[in-house]
């Protein structure tokens, strides 16, 4: 219990998760928590409703959301853009953004490999930084190509850290959007760092279901020199198919196949 307010350390925890992937639902923060059953999660998200800490979206009427407030990240000093709405493909892309975190987390927990993550919406506060509305998008115009839809950091047993630049591609994008895409990639694998990218980056994965999108990637990356450390995999099945107990660390369904960094 935190002293001097009616919220719990578990409330706060929803927060921080809410916020730092954007909007996120009822089941995701059940299996984040691993939570024994549903009616809990929702009891404890209509409470911070109520205390305007949430907004609870429905999406086409069919998916439902939930997104921080300015009021949530005031309280909880959570260093990332705050959402004011959530479109139908917003709500696909993170979505699945999270979902991925949640897959990779598990997969740590259970074979022993330490994960850690940003989101794009943290790396975005951080680079673009105060301002105000106008400055702030001017900001975020200019360095777009340069934040990464998520970071995926994995540290092996031997203690060595693989910074994973992440794309989730959901639509497919002109061969030169690609091109001008992977140069800049280039650049960045081949360099230790720079002042205007937050980290050292080893490999990116591009996660995609679309073999067109396969297709195109495989091809443009192969003019350039760090061909071998760009791939695209398929966002993974216990994901789409909702299998969550085959990775649950809890769970007892297959095994899944060892974390590559590579």
């Amino acid at each position: 219990m935190l002293k001097y307010t009616s919220l719990k350390e578990k409330d706060i925890e929803y927060l921080t998760f809410i916020l730092r992937n954007g909007m996120v639902t009822a089941k995701q923060i059940m299996l984040k928590f691993q939570e024994p059953n549903i009616h809990r999660v929702y009891r404890r998200l209509r409470k911070l409703e109520g205390k305007n800490y949430l907004k609870h979206e429905m999406i086409a009427h069919k998916v439902g959301v939930y997104l921080g407030t300015i009021e949530a990240r005031n309280l909880t000093n959570v260093s990332a853009t705050v959402p004011t709405k959530a479109s139908i493909y917003t709500m696909q892309h993170d979505l699945l953004l999270t979902d991925l975190v949640l897959y990779y987390e598990f997969q740590a927990l259970k074979q022993g490999v330490e994960f850690k993550y940003r989101t794009e919406r943290e790396i975005r506060h951080s680079m673009i930084g105060q301002g105000d509305n106008q400055s702030k998008l001017r900001a975020y115009n200019d360095n777009r190509d340069r934040i990464p839809d998520a970071v995926f950091f994995f540290k092996s047993a031997e203690g060595k850290v693989t910074t994973t630049w992440v794309e989730l591609e959901l639509n497919k994008k002109e061969r030169k959007r690609y091109d001008e895409k992977f140069k800049l990639l280039d650049a960045m694998l081949s360099s230790e760092r720079t002042e205007d990218q937050p980290y050292p980056y080893d490999q990116v994965i591009y996660f995609a279901d679309d073999v067109k999108i396969h297709n195109v990637i495989n091809q443009a990356k192969q003019r350039f020199i760090n061909a071998s450390k760009i791939s695209v995999r398929k966002i993974p099945s216990v994901i789409l198919e909702e299998r969550w107990e085959e990775v649950m660390p809890s769970g007892h369904g297959e095994e899944p196949g060892a974390i590559s960094a590579n």
